[in-house]
């Protein structure tokens, strides 16, 4: 089973929208780290902290799609998009590090009472930050509804919400100026957080899809629809696994016994074109029984 041309479209399309966010969080964590160290603020050093996993993150999900391209060879029958999660996976790992680091580092600070207060001047590096990260931000959620990657869904999520702290850390640094110097640490404490549900979220979706975990509601629509088929009388089983953006599905289908062998291969073909059609499943195996009239309970 080869990817096809269309399918190998769309994880180059992916690829690049992984290298175009290590490129802009490479740019925003040196600038957040670097305002971070010379105007005193924690919270815009654990933002910084926070983009350096992107780093991370970005790279790893740019391997997995560039590995996922490769074709299925002996040991890999259904391909190698399983690597796009796998790499998800490692990245909730160093996530939830990151985020554990840096709620110790500003709670050690908060109890301490060590409140420096941040220079004004941080709140510009905050400012062209939000923006990058905005739009940015928009144009990984294109690309993440034209490939259906996984991976980029997971960025995008993860883009918005580095906006949204962004954000708030330049409301951290405007209050320290007026004398709250503790909102900052505690902004700190805020994103250290943050990072650590992120790195829940991505490794619950990457862990169910590695398990092979698949939605029960999509798969009785795959049922509902293949039954609409007039020559099918039953779906006795239906299986279905993710393979990064591509859909496996193993199904049972009972048919008249009486029909010849041509015929029921014209049935498995049409079954094929329609979960393809309807909800671009990528590779659908059918196994055909015969039905007859004791077959009607099972």
């Amino acid at each position: 089973m080869q990817t096809s041309d269309r399918q190998n479209q769309q994880l180059k399309i992916a690829a690049r929208g992984a290298l175009v966010g290590i490129v802009v969080y490479l740019i925003i964590s040196s600038l957040k780290l670097g305002a971070a160290y010379f105007f005193h603020s924690a919270s815009l050093r654990a933002d910084g902290l926070n983009n350096l996993t992107d780093i991370i993150s970005s790279i790893l999900i740019f391997i997995g799609l560039r590995i996922a391209r490769k074709p299925a060879d002996e040991d890999h029958y259904f391909g190698h998009s399983k690597f796009e999660p796998l790499a998800s996976f490692a990245t909730s790992l160093i996530m939830f590090t990151v985020g554990l680091e840096v709620i110790k580092s500003s709670a050690e600070r908060f109890i301490a009472q060590d409140y420096p207060t941040p220079d004004l001047q941080a709140l510009w590096v905050g400012l062209a930050a939000s923006v990058i990260l905005l739009v940015t931000q928009r144009y990984i959620h294109y690309l993440a509804q034209q490939t259906q990657s996984m991976g980029l869904k997971a960025s995008a999520k993860d883009l918005f919400s580095d906006f949204l702290t962004t954000l708030a850390t330049m409301v951290a640094i405007a209050a320290s100026s007026l004398g709250l110097a503790w909102l900052d640490i505690l902004t700190a404490l805020i994103i250290g957080a943050i990072i650590l549900h992120t790195a829940y979220t991505i490794f619950k979706d990457s862990t169910f899809e590695l398990s092979d975990g698949f939605d029960q509601e999509e798969l009785e629509a795959y049922r509902a629809i293949v039954l609409k088929h007039p020559q099918i009388r039953a779906v006795p089983q239906i299986r279905a696994r993710l393979c990064g953006q591509y859909v496996h599905v193993d199904i049972s289908v009972l048919i008249d016994g009486h029909l010849s062998v041509i015929q029921s291969h014209h049935i498995t073909e049409e079954i094929e074109q329609i979960l393809a059609y309807n909800y671009n499943v990528y590779d659908v195996d059918v196994h055909v029984e015969p039905y007859f009239q004791t077959n009607l309970n099972q």
